[in-house]
């Protein structure tokens, strides 16, 4: 969907032709942005909203954008929650994607996806000093959307505020944790064992933490609402990419949720990629989208799959560090740990495990 830019830069944006946002070209540049928060365009919340921020020369950008009507079990389990799936990105000023935030199963601008994957390759290597600069002024951005936002996007700037409460990813302690464990059960491969023209550089590890609560109708407790949230190490000494998948729920840091585990990171490996579950349809396995194939139903039974097939399949990219996995890449996946988190239960013939989260590989 294209917008024309609107609020404070309206005219700015005009004089410029600009005339969307989803590519770096057409966002205003540092120029023509005033110090602090930008709201660039903050016109339809059933949309989405463009902000810029802009600190002492130096710029990131924040977009959302609203998806599906979340299913009403989730919504009355989580009413402070948005309704809505909402997705959300943080750009640096190269226009580089550093995190997003995927409601569902598909990002709700289809711009998205292609400018993250053609761009990953900038996004890892980016100067670690430099993006944590970014996501140290994504944090105060957020803050400040939370503040000046108009009342009607309070849904959108729910999971900004939620994200910027805590720690930026490159200071986060829980991370820097997983990573000293990972660093010795997988040493960086030295110069030597690199292959052919692989350089230690190109080198990188996925690591995806699963997160779940509780999701009750009428005082019962049914079922486990899973999300995730996936990171990537480029050999760089911390995690420098995230992915949360809200997996058609809450967020990984939503309303009752907690940590569980984490799939047990990558070996080191080159030229690998994480998306999460961003399947377009029921193509077949192994079709380059990965995920699951079938159509969601929060309370699955049939050709369908819920939360916590996307979080199965979510925690063997972090683990085997591709989109290609073979837990999650078929259309008939199956978990192998108790229970089933099929995302096709015909297929399997047993969904009994499916209301309950996975555990991690």
């Amino acid at each position: 969907m294209q917008k024309v830019f609107s609020g404070l830069l309206l005219s700015a944006v005009l004089v410029s032709g600009v005339m969307g946002c989803s590519n770096s070209s057409e966002r205003p540049t540092v120029g023509t942005l005033h110090e602090g928060l930008n709201l660039l365009d903050v016109n339809d919340p059933t949309w989405g909203t463009n902000t810029a921020y802009l600190k002492e020369g130096r710029v990131i950008y924040i977009e959302t954008r609203m998806g599906s009507l979340k299913p009403e079990v989730f919504r009355l389990t989580a009413p402070n929650e948005p309704a809505n799936e909402i997705d959300l990105r943080f750009v640096d000023q190269n226009g580089v994607t550093f995190f997003v935030q995927r409601g569902g199963d598909t990002y709700v601008d289809p711009t998205w996806d292609a400018d993250i994957q053609a761009r990953m390759a900038e996004s890892l290597a980016a100067d670690p000093a430099e993006r944590d600069l970014d996501w140290v002024m994504a944090q105060e951005a957020s803050m400040a959307f939370a503040n000046q936002a108009p009342a009607a996007f309070r849904d959108h700037a729910h999971d900004i505020q939620e994200i910027a409460s805590r720690p930026a990813v490159s200071r986060d302690p829980e991370l820097k944790k997983a990573l000293l464990e990972v660093s010795q059960e997988h040493p960086i491969p030295a110069e030597e064992a690199a292959k052919g023209s692989y350089s230690t550089s190109g080198w990188l590890q996925t690591y995806t933490a699963l997160y779940s609560g509780r999701v009750c109708s009428a005082w019962i407790c049914v079922a486990d609402h899973s999300a995730t949230i996936m990171y990537v190490n480029p050999n760089v000494g911390y995690w420098i990419f995230a992915i949360s998948a809200n997996n058609h729920g809450r967020a990984y840091n939503g309303d009752s949720m907690g940590y569980r585990c984490y799939s047990g990171a990558s070996a080191w490996r080159y030229g690998a990629s994480i998306t999460g579950s961003t399947a377009s349809g029921a193509t077949g396995g192994y079709d380059g989208a990965g995920g699951c194939q079938t159509p969601y139903s929060w309370n699955s039974g049939g050709y369908d799959h819920l939360c916590n097939s996307d979080a199965a399949y979510e925690l063997w990219q972090g683990k085997e560090a591709t989109q290609y996995t073979s837990r999650g890449s078929n259309i008939s996946f199956t978990w192998d740990g108790p229970g089933n988190y099929a995302c096709n239960c015909n297929n399997n013939n047993d969904c009994d495990g499916d209301w309950t989260r996975p555990n991690c590989p």
